[in-house]
Parts: structure tokens; sequence; C-alpha cells
């Protein structure tokens, strides 16, 4: 099962670097609008529009449905359609800002680093934050951050 993952992350590596128009949703696999059908394509499948969202650093690009929030969580070989595949932020939005989700993270390992939501809109109290304010080791901002008991949490003031 390695060597699978490991052929992947090449595979994705050498689309990230050498970056083509994607013809198809890396979510749900369906045909974006314009792409020709391939022969293995059923007669009757239809386009899913335009492209939607495309991650300009690793390149995965989704169409409107994979982005709907009912559609967050269905795995496609254990990775959520609306969720990229970076390891500290979707689409540029860096996780670090956000309340701990179980979708967060590359698809193989979630994400852990710290956190710094807003405090008032996260679903936590004023005691799950550290006391001081330091710089976030994943963006650089000087925040409150999240206690390390929270970091894991699977949703907002639940460890």
């Amino acid at each position: 099962m390695d060597s699978i993952d490991r052929m992947e992350q090449l595979a994705w590596e050498e689309r990230r670097q050498n970056s083509i128009p994607t013809l198809k949703c890396d979510g749900c696999f369906a045909r974006f609008r314009g792409t020709p059908p391939d022969e293995d394509d059923e007669d009757d499948a239809e386009d899913v529009g335009d492209a939607f969202k495309r991650c300009t650093t690793c390149d995965y690009t989704i169409c409107k449905n994979c982005a709907h929030p009912d559609m967050q969580g269905v795995p496609y070989f254990n990775r959520p359609p609306g969720t990229c595949r970076c390891l500290k932020s979707n689409f540029g939005e860096s996780y670090c800002l956000s309340s701990p989700c179980y979708l967060h993270g590359d698809g193989s390992k979630p994400y852990y680093g710290d956190r710094h939501p807003d405090m008032a809109g996260s679903g936590y109290g004023e005691d799950a934050f550290e006391a001081k304010e330091r710089q976030c080791r994943t963006c650089g901002v000087i925040a409150r951050c999240l206690k390390k008991e929270h970091l894991k949490d699977a949703l907002p003031g639940m460890n």
C-alpha cells in the first residue's frame, strides 16, 4: 500500500510542476465543459460545467458540486472532494485560521499544527486558548493560539 501512495504522490508532484489545464474534476472525476468524452465515459454522461476551484499550489481542481458542503466528507480514494492536496491549507485558505475539522489535511495525514481562529466565532471559550500571544508556526501571525489539547478536536469545543 505504501508504494501506491508513493506513486500517487510522485504523479501529483509531476502534475504540479507541469501544470496543464485539467480536463476532469479531481473530486468526482466528471469532465468539465468543452472536454471531449473519453471512450471509457458512458454515452449519457454530461459535463459538470466549468472548473470551480483550482489550488495554485497543488493544482487540485474541483467542480461546483464537489465544493458544496454536502459533498465534503464523501471520500474518493480517502480524499474528501472539497479539500485540496495541501497539508496546511485548503485552496490557499490556511487551516490555522479555522477551528479544527476532520477534513483538514492533505488526505493522507490530518493537520494538527497551530490554530488561531477568531475567539468569538470559533465555538471555544477563553480557556481553550493559550494565555499569551505568540507567532503561529504555520503562517507567522502573532495571535493567541489554541492549546495543544484542542488541536485534534473533531468539532469546536470538543476534545
